[in-house]
């Protein structure tokens, strides 16, 4: 899924002759910690409620501090995996999305990436979770699928959700089958060292509160 696909237009950008005091009501009003600042479909940069909180006179413009806006910003043609990437790493409520052409075209919000996230099939079909700890160099995602398979299952979703230090990593799966005690015998049997589980045999440790924040890096 491209950034064109889920860019909404219902946020408004700022202009440089929009005051300080109109950037903060809009940030409340629209529950968004940036907005964009544009001139003429010209993308200039990000400004930040945490900063125009620092402005004594709210009458102040925002042309007077476009040397201090972030120039973060996504494309059309950007996967939204690229676009969670960012918007983890710059702590954002949302992204701008620009066109080929270097055009402002919309933004992307962290609660449009949610809803995509939520409508992916390893989220939204259900199944039972699995997690194991494994060193980087022996995983093998025919191996595990194979596996899976061999107990009449099929693998959803597979995510590398910790690297550690050392070389090891955490890996969990969601697989279509909702008990997964059989399948986690044939991994122990493969010398897999499984650390966690969820599914409906009610040997579940916890790991449904893991799963619903697997997508921690969106740091909601």
């Amino acid at each position: 899924m491209l950034a064109s696909e889920i860019v909404i237009t219902e946020i408004p950008s700022l202009s440089k002759s929009d005051s300080v005091a109109q950037a903060i009501e809009w940030m409340d009003e629209f529950k968004v910690t940036q907005l964009a600042v544009v001139d003429d479909f010209k993308y200039l940069g990000l400004v930040n409620e945490s900063y125009l909180l620092n402005i004594d006179d709210p009458d102040e413009r925002i042309s007077q501090h476009c040397n201090f806006l972030e120039k973060v910003h996504a494309y059309e043609n950007e996967h939204v995996f690229e676009i969670i990437k960012k918007v983890q790493e710059y702590q954002l409520s949302l992204i701008p999305v620009l066109s080929e052409k270097e055009l402002f075209v919309g933004t992307i919000t962290v609660f449009n990436l949610m809803d995509v996230i939520a409508e992916m099939p390893v989220v939204k079909n259900p199944g039972g979770i699995i997690v194991m700890d494994m060193n980087s160099i022996d995983y093998s995602l025919s191996e595990i699928s194979r596996i899976v398979e061999s107990n009449n299952a099929k693998v959803l979703g597979c995510f590398i959700s910790r690297a550690y230090d050392n070389n090891s990593i955490e890996l969990t799966i969601k697989i279509n089958k909702m008990n997964v005690q059989d399948v986690i015998q044939t991994f122990e049997r493969f010398g897999y060292e499984i650390t966690a589980s969820y599914d409906h045999s009610g040997n579940n440790d916890d790991m449904e509160d893991r799963y619903n924040n697997l997508m921690n890096y969106l740091n909601m």
